[in-house]
């Protein structure tokens, strides 16, 4: 359907907004009634800025929207205030701006990065990305590069969307792309490390302003998405946890990766999940079937409704319920309080208390279906006692902690208990975030009796048995695992500030 000059006025306009509408019903699988022009997409319809930037990529293929024009932040808050974007750009062109193609013949862009096949069977070739024009276009082959790198849709890759914040690729995967992107251009060194590029919008920039003018651009090809495919694992009597489904949170590297290895090895079903560490979860995955165990990876973040409907809704569906939850995945940032921000604070929040209890409840109805289950949330024995640089992440586990409580009452008539391994220092990549990590860590092991601080396999070995049947009568402990370091004084406090 072509919009024409003449066409523009209140019928069109109306047009307009139906056809956005469309747009987003075929992005969400939201009725159509509740796609209101004036309802608040994120804070009333519960759509958050990844689902927003797909609904606004679909919009511009359906209006023939030029990139930089986009629908974003104050322009996409309703679908009314996107058709008035839409109705702007239109008018401020006298070609025909609109697609040819009907509204509910657009083709959704589901945001499904990480979904794996069932257990034991081969995963289907996935579709290609959505690829942008070949040519001399830089913002093009940025994009390009990103849906290679990080093997997200490029119809998810807007320019402009927050690349941590909104859509889970981290520092170190960022660094990734930027070599990559160095390299297919020709330059010897990148934008400055001081500088703050947040989108790719920013990087877009930052590269242009390093690029000779007569450097050729070329579209890079993009690899489609590589899923691991969980191959059987004999069944074996002496397998405590054969025929068990077990979902590990944050288990892409770590603790987490540690606890996943060993649920597998027990004879559990292990989905692995991860989003900052994405290909860290998918190696994870693959390791435990190379190992001969059952594992698939599921891409997402626990503290993001949309993404864990999905992944719950896929545990069921591909795996027929639930047994095991570890609650693994952790935010906050290690500094003093002078340092820590609102948004540190939220970002630390929602990850650790709502997205433990989210979980928690997700995986309530699958695992009452199956009889009962077994929940473990995971804490540090800091959030009873100050250590320096700890704050955040202290007082948010020590609502993990009262929130483990709570659900160990609210779960139990179900069959599901629910339990809190609480490590203190362990021996990993965490430890060396912290300030002056080598001292910190021979003070900690001085303090500690034994003079030895915890491996993550010490944390997984006391995780397996609160999952097993050797703990059913234990529900809503806190079980500290910290080499007896909290029952002594740490000593290190913060450094007096002048007069």
């Amino acid at each position: 359907m072509s919009i024409h000059p003449s066409q523009h006025g209140a019928g069109a306009s109306s047009n307009i907004l139906e056809r956005v509408r469309q747009c987003a019903a075929s992005v969400t699988r939201y009725p159509l009634d509740i796609l209101t022009g004036d309802a608040q997409l994120e804070d009333e319809l519960g759509i958050d800025s990844v689902k927003l930037a797909e609904i606004a990529a679909v919009v511009g293929r359906e209006f023939n929207l030029p990139q930089d024009r986009l629908p974003r932040g104050g322009k996409a808050r309703t679908l009314g205030a996107i058709a008035g974007l839409v109705t702007e750009v239109m008018a401020e062109s006298t070609a025909p701006a609109a697609a040819s193609v009907p509204a509910h013949a657009v083709a959704p862009v589901r945001a499904t990065p990480g979904a794996a096949a069932p257990v034991g069977v081969a995963p289907a070739v996935s579709a290609a990305p959505v690829r942008a024009a070949p040519g001399p276009d830089l913002e093009s082959l940025v994009r390009s590069v990103f849906a290679r790198v990080t093997r997200y849709p490029e119809s998810l890759l807007t320019l402009h969307a927050d690349l941590e914040d909104e859509l889970g690729i981290d520092s170190v995967k960022q660094a990734e792309v930027m070599a990559v992107l160095m390299k297919e251009l020709g330059l010897a060194e990148g934008p400055k490390p001081a500088q703050r590029l947040r989108t790719m919008a920013s990087i877009c920039e930052a590269a242009r302003a390093l690029l000779p003018s007569t450097t050729p651009m070329t579209s890079a090809p993009v690899r489609a998405p590589v899923h691991v495919a969980a191959a059987p694992l004999p069944s074996r009597m002496d397998l405590p946890f054969a025929g068990k489904v077990a979902l590990v949170t944050g288990s892409g590297k770590g603790i987490g990766k540690v606890i996943a290895t060993r649920l597998a090895r027990a004879g559990a079903t292990v989905v692995v999940n991860s989003f900052h560490s994405r290909e860290d979860g998918e190696r994870t995955a693959r390791d435990i079937v190379d190992s001969g165990g059952k594992a698939l990876h599921l891409w997402g973040s626990v503290a993001n409704e949309e993404h864990l409907e999905r992944l719950f809704s896929t545990v069921g569906e591909q795996l027929g319920g639930l047994d095991f939850l570890v609650c693994n995945a952790s935010n906050g940032l290690i500094g003093p309080f002078d340092r820590i921000s609102p948004r540190d604070w939220d970002k630390a929040f929602r990850t650790c208390i709502t997205g433990t209890y989210e979980c928690a409840m997700r995986a309530r109805p699958l695992m009452a279906a199956r009889g009962g289950g077994s929940i473990v949330t995971m804490s540090t024995s800091m959030s009873q006692r100050y250590m320096h640089d700890l704050g955040c992440q202290g007082v948010v586990k020590a609502g993990v902690e009262s929130l483990t409580r709570y659900l160990a009452a609210e779960l139990a008539p179900q069959g599901i208990r629910t339990n809190c391994v609480s490590a203190g220092p362990v021996h990993g990549d965490l430890l060396g975030m912290f300030p002056d990590a080598p001292d910190r860590v021979a003070r900690w092991e001085a303090a500690t009796p034994g003079g030895r601080l915890c491996s993550a396999d010490d944390v997984a070995d006391v995780t397996e048995l609160l999952l097993g049947p050797k703990t059913q009568r234990v529900n809503g402990a806190i079980w500290v695992v910290d080499a007896g370091l909290s029952g002594t004084v740490d000593g290190l406090l913060p450094a007096a500030r002048p007069s």
